[in-house]
């Protein structure tokens, strides 16, 4: 029976796994949303970042809204047909800004 478990490599011990994932904290969360925000927005223009800055503050605004960190529940006219989540959306008001007033400051020049 030895001999068939050492050839079978049962006797020997498992390897350990991997080290289990670290959890996403907030700042992980809102960090990604503001890269993929400012990746998509940096292409829009001044008039279609006045738009949906607009049109993420009334779904801001509006009852029943919550900056849940991942669960898509809400939906903004003229961003896209998906749902983002809270936290997303906030991200993307801040990104907007941003570029806002990078662009009034005359940086891009």
């Amino acid at each position: 029976m030895n001999l068939l478990r050492r050839l079978l490599r049962l006797d020997r011990p498992a390897a350990p796994g991997p080290p289990p994932p670290t959890p996403l904290s907030k700042a992980h969360i809102d960090a990604g949303y503001r890269m993929y925000w400012t990746k998509l927005a940096w292409d829009w223009d001044a008039e279609r970042r006045a738009t949906i800055a607009q049109r993420v503050m009334e779904t801001a605004s509006a009852p029943g809204f919550e900056e849940n960190a991942l669960t898509r529940r809400f939906h903004v006219p003229e961003l896209d047909e998906q749902a983002h989540s809270g936290a997303s959306l906030l991200a993307l008001a801040e990104v907007l800004r941003a570029l806002d007033a990078f662009e009034s400051s005359g940086a891009d020049e």
